[in-house]
């Protein structure tokens, strides 16, 4: 057969080779390739595979397709003549194995060498990684002028493609089409069943009201009629969402807001009587809540103005009806909350203001009712971040501690509602924080192990709580934060590990969620960031090109929320750090400034200022630290001066990292005494981040300081 017949006129689309230590991953991939549907909007396309098929069947895999074979080497050499494509799986043992070298050397004699496709499967050992090529592919490539002799391979482990990533990239590369193509129908087939099968839900709903609407037409008014149809409405936006809500779909949450929406919209306004404007009003709520997981904030905020509109005359109407201040409160929140996430304080804090006075008239009407206690709880908690991310800690945590205290004993009363122990572990998480940025290390990382055990039960009862795994993501990503600081680069790691594991589940459940997003990102970036100190180069590097990526994707949804361009930046940081210690200084240096002009050019006097600030102190350190390398003394130095002036007062300078990015300027620049007081104060909350040793035992003068207060002692050689 000559390479340029179509694989259909192959016997097997791929024919799998890989070592007998490697045959679980082979019935994955064999099953996972001939189970694969492809999207019908691909098939049929020509390639140079000729027409895209339906499935890729069959698959050949060596040990299983021959159980009777007597002559095991003509048997093979004959599948591999009959198969359009060779899927290498590698991995140490397979490298080892002379039977997958001859049968990857028996293609290449076959002249298909370029329809050789590699699986990178996990061994148990990242740095084995550039040596898991059978050396008959090695060879290729080098022949083929590439230098590191490596081919270009599907990684199926986490830190990697993944399997569905890497299930994915092979049949790309089969089929002769654009990985990128495959995933974006793929991620729209997914989209399309689950709507579908909302949808099919819903208007069975509405079928059925129809039809109950019909039957009781001739037996009662209008009045009942529309009263039953808007029961269902009200089990619609209340009972069913509650149900859909802990699993996070959005085009399910989506299609639910919109359906019982229409109901309405066919409906003259002047026609609705209160229940029917606040039922409206509710699923408007629904609807902007939707839109602003999405990242689509000017939607969202145009939704929740229209509802704050008629829960606004609702309330002037019954201005002591509890259901109305609540649903009014609800519409007050969003909007300030809308603010907020753009670092508008100044429609943010009149909102949540409003927000609390709402729910204190709730309490006020009804002291015994616990929802309207815990509402007062959430407002409290929103003003005491606002205070906090103005860098007002103590008012924030006086705040907070009395959250904590209500939170426990209502939590006390009723230990099996979710949302009365996760109002626990949102009080212990920011309480958390403000221990943080104080540098009260240890009992920073207490409440964040306190904060997670209630998300961890909460998952054992609830394998599906979708908003669980959420909160311990980013409590596992903070717990490996503070592990860094305290130079535990072990125990760091693993909880990044799991953050990120738990943050790409839920991407993969819905990657239109912007806040699961968010959490991928700054998972991949905490977690490469520790294998950038381990010294993993190769998935460091590439974990943290992915977390760039989607960072960049989540900005372009909205480039007017600051926390997204932070996130970005703090990637682009991290990128900087590993140029200086895998590659360039140079290089290093130019993004970092560039960095430094991106944090410069960004807008003053809102929210998140001091979290501005801290993005701005790292990238001039590495200005001072990759300057100093390729030989830019003077712009060094000017970083290191503008570090101690950026510094100087503010709840930003007690942070931990900046401390240490103090002391590090201070040493740079021969200020001796005054570097001694802040390698002191860094030594006595236990600091120990290791980029922050390293570079302390590398700036002029330090070494004598670091000797003669046993800062050093333990600064890890990671060259």
């Amino acid at each position: 057969m000559t390479q340029r017949q179509p694989a259909s006129e192959f016997r097997y689309w791929a024919f799998i080779s890989y070592s007998h230590k490697d045959k679980s991953w082979g019935r994955w991939l064999h099953k996972a390739l001939e189970t694969y549907r492809v999207p019908k909007r691909l098939q049929g396309m020509p390639t140079a595979a000729g027409r895209v098929p339906a499935r890729l069947t069959p698959i050949f895999r060596d040990r299983d397709e021959l159980p009777t074979a007597s002559n095991l080497g003509t048997a093979i050499e004959e599948a591999l003549r009959q198969s359009w494509c060779l899927i290498v799986i590698c991995s140490p043992d397979a490298a080892q194995s002379r039977w997958v070298n001859e049968e990857v050397l028996a293609f290449q004699r076959l002249g298909r060498g370029n329809r050789i496709h590699c699986l990178i499967v996990d061994s148990g050992d990242d740095a084995a990684a550039p040596l898991a090529f059978p050396p008959a592919l090695g060879e290729r490539e080098e022949a083929e002028g590439n230098r590191s002799g490596e081919p270009i391979a599907a990684d199926a482990r986490r830190f990697g493609d993944g399997r569905t990533g890497a299930k994915l990239k092979l049949i790309a590369g089969i089929l002769g089409i654009g990985y990128d193509t495959l995933v974006q129908r793929e991620q729209q087939r997914r989209h399309r069943n689950l709507l579908a099968v909302t949808c099919a839900s819903l208007a069975l709903v509405v079928v059925l009201a129809a039809a109950t609407v019909i039957a009781i037409t001739s037996r009662r008014d209008a009045v009942d009629q529309r009263t039953h149809a808007e029961s269902l409405v009200e089990f619609m936006i209340g009972d069913l969402r509650k149900k859909l809500e802990p699993d996070g779909k959005l085009a399910t949450l989506d299609a639910v807001g919109k359906e019982a929406l229409a109901y309405y919209a066919s409906q003259k306004s002047q026609d609705l009587d209160a229940d029917g404007l606040a039922r409206r009003a509710r699923a408007l709520h629904m609807i902007g809540e939707v839109y602003d997981l999405r990242g689509e904030l000017d939607e969202a905020l145009k939704v929740f103005e229209q509802a704050a509109d008629s829960t606004a005359e609702l309330v002037a109407r019954e201005p002591d009806n509890g259901q109305r201040i609540f649903d009014h409160a609800q519409s007050v929140f969003w909007v300030g909350y809308i603010a907020y996430q753009r670092g508008n304080v100044t429609v943010a804090e009149p909102a949540f203001l409003e927000y609390k006075r709402l729910t204190e008239r709730l309490v006020a009407i009804d002291p015994s009712n616990d929802d309207w206690q815990a509402e007062l709880g959430y407002a409290n908690s929103n003003l005491g971040t606002l205070l906090y991310e103005q860098g007002r800690l103590d008012e924030a945590a006086n705040i907070y501690s009395s959250e904590l205290d209500t939170a426990k004993r209502m939590g006390q009363e009723d230990q099996e509602t979710y949302d009365r122990q996760v109002r626990i572990a949102q009080a212990y998480a920011r309480l958390a924080n403000i221990f943080y940025v104080q540098g009260r290390l240890r009992e920073s990382a207490d409440f964040r192990q306190s904060e997670g055990k209630i998300y961890e039960e909460a998952i054992r009862k609830n394998p599906n709580n979708n908003d669980a795994k959420e909160a311990l993501s980013i409590n596992q990503r903070s717990l490996g934060r503070i592990l860094l600081d305290l130079g535990d680069l072990t125990s760091a790691t693993v909880k990044f590990e799991r953050a990120e594991k738990l943050a790409a589940t839920l991407f993969a459940t819905d990657p239109d969620n912007a806040n699961w997003v968010d959490s991928a990102v700054a998972a991949q970036t905490s977690l490469a960031e520790a294998l950038t100190f381990a010294n993993q180069i190769h998935p460091a590097i590439g974990m943290s090109a992915n977390a760039r990526k989607l960072a960049e994707e989540l900005v372009a949804r909205d480039p007017t929320v600051t926390a997204w361009q932070l996130r970005w930046l703090n990637v682009l940081l991290l990128q900087a750090r590993q140029r200086l210690e895998f590659g360039s200084s140079d290089e290093a240096l130019r993004l970092a400034t560039d960095i430094v002009n991106r944090v410069d050019g960004l807008p003053q006097g809102k929210l998140r200022d001091w979290e501005r600030t801290n993005v701005l102190v790292q990238a001039l350190v590495l200005v001072g630290e990759a300057g100093a390398r390729s030989g830019e003394i003077t712009n060094a130095e000017m970083a290191w001066d503008r570090v101690l002036e950026v510094l100087d007062g503010g709840v930003e300078a007690q942070i931990p990292k900046n401390l240490a990015a103090r002391a590090l300027a201070l040493s740079a620049l021969g200020r001796g005494k005054r570097a001694i007081t802040a390698i002191e104060s860094l030594r006595k909350i236990g600091y120990r981040e290791y980029t922050y040793l390293e570079a302390l035992s590398q700036v002029a003068g330090t070494t004598s300081l670091m000797d003669s207060h046993s800062v050093g002692a333990s600064v890890v050689s990671r060259k």
